[in-house]
């Protein structure tokens, strides 16, 4: 028989306690290795994936259709002329530093971005009565997540409406904002080969839209269709938007870029904000200034008093805090000088309208060029409006432009109207001619 002193019995209790603890950090690290091994491979974003594919393409005729960003006639990226003498004047001024902005974002950014989405007159009276306010984001997208974020926490009701169809991105970011994703009807499924607006279904589904649904609707320049209302459409849907009591978010990405014309292409916002509707306004500068590296955006809020205003406008900045902190200063601080400088913001103006034109000639050249190959009507090309055209073709259609003609385009039909030029849109109207008359 063994007897313990209690010096065995205090060695045995270490002992055991380090055994104890090595199992359990090892126990620990083999979990920490396991759960990347069970992450399963996400798909690759649609857009990006045509992108890549674009690049590692060879064949030195390709054309790149697929991801919105305007090329001018030589294929060419374009830094615009009134972006360029912005750097220029922060790049020789001494006193640039690049400290944190403030939480909501460049104050001159800020003021400069609502006069352009509500014009000079609605801007003056909504600011100097306090029920407009914003928040600098991360481009459109930002803008989207952060109105998405806001309606969920504070909206009993946990629905949000989107076109059918609408930019892929669309789905993602509300239904990761925890929204109950629906669609309202857009396009006319009885012609998808020349896609035109579905009015009746449009507002037929927004008239049965419960009370509070946020319905975000695209303001100009609709993508992925280039199908837009028209200024009477576009008043029977702020009508009913206004009467059943839904919450608007406007998504406007393209403001400029779908007319040329700022003040056009801000009808929609502008005629929301007149019937006195209480709206989200999502901004993006990627598009009208080319910045689309700079992530430059705001969020709008158009509220019915000022206490409201001031209240969205904190816990707007609650959820940028907590996502990103504080905005990006480069981007800001171009936008500021190029609105809020009245030379600047002419050669803006000027520049866009010259590019919006150049998409616009791109769109009668492709129709021509398809109606001469294929003997049949391609108007709605022409129809549509801004950097998109919903073509009406297939996916398989698509892919065989890809494989067969080094076009590269969205296998929902949908076409890039920048990436075309006087060089390659014979060569594209042949390549999609053939798709069709193949598959």
């Amino acid at each position: 028989m063994i007897i313990l002193g209690p010096w065995h019995i205090i060695l045995f209790f270490f002992v055991s306690l380090s055994l104890s603890l090595t199992t359990s950090v090892a126990s620990s690290t083999k979990l920490d290795l396991q759960m990347f091994e069970n992450i399963p491979r996400a798909p690759e974003d649609s857009v990006f994936r045509i992108g890549r594919m674009f690049t590692e393409c060879e064949d030195p005729l390709k054309v790149s259709c697929g991801i919105g960003a305007y090329r001018d006639n030589d294929g060419k990226p374009l830094v615009m002329d009134a972006v360029k003498e912005a750097k220029k004047r922060l790049h020789e001024n001494p006193g640039w530093i690049h400290e944190y902005l403030p939480l909501g974002g460049h104050p001159g950014f800020l003021s400069g971005a609502q006069k352009l989405a509500l014009g000079d007159a609605l801007y003056a009276e909504k600011s100097s009565e306090g029920k407009v306010g914003s928040l600098q984001t991360l481009s459109g997208t930002g803008a989207l997540y952060v109105a998405g974020k806001m309606y969920a926490k504070f909206s009993p009701v946990k629905k949000v409406l989107v076109p059918n169809p609408t930019w892929g991105n669309h789905n993602a970011i509300f239904s990761g904002c925890g929204l109950e994703v629906s669609k309202y009807r857009y396009i006319d499924e009885s012609c998808m080969s020349t896609p035109k607006l579905d009015l009746k279904g449009f507002l037929e589904d927004l008239e049965g839209a419960e009370e509070g649904t946020l319905v975000m609707l695209q303001a100009c320049a609709h993508n992925p269709t280039g199908v837009d209302p028209t200024e009477d459409e576009w008043r029977k849907v702020v009508e009913i938007c206004v009467r059943k009591n839904l919450v608007v978010l406007l998504d406007n990405a393209y403001q400029g870029f779908a007319t040329g014309d700022v003040d056009v292409d801000g009808f929609a916002i502008r005629e929301f904000v007149k019937a006195g509707a209480e709206i989200f306004i999502a901004c993006s500068f990627a598009k009208n200034m080319g910045l689309y590296g700079e992530r430059i955006g705001a969020l709008h809020v158009v509220t019915k008093d000022k206490e409201g205003c001031l209240d969205a406008v904190s816990q707007m900045k609650i959820v940028s805090r907590t996502t990103y902190s504080n905005p990006p200063q480069f981007g800001a601080l171009i936008v500021d000088a190029v609105l809020n400088d009245e030379k600047l913001y002419g050669i803006w103006k000027d520049q866009l309208k010259m590019m919006s034109e150049r998409i616009k000639s791109m769109r009668g050249a492709l129709r021509g060029y398809l109606e001469a190959e294929t003997g049949t009507d391609w108007s709605h090309i022409t129809k549509q409006i801004g950097m998109f055209s919903y073509t009406g073709l297939t996916k398989d259609q698509c892919v065989h432009c890809r494989e067969k003609g080094s076009l590269f385009m969205l296998e929902t039909g949908r076409v890039s109207m920048a990436g075309l030029n006087e060089g390659n849109v014979e060569r594209v109207a042949k390549v999609m001619a053939d798709s069709i008359k193949g598959v």
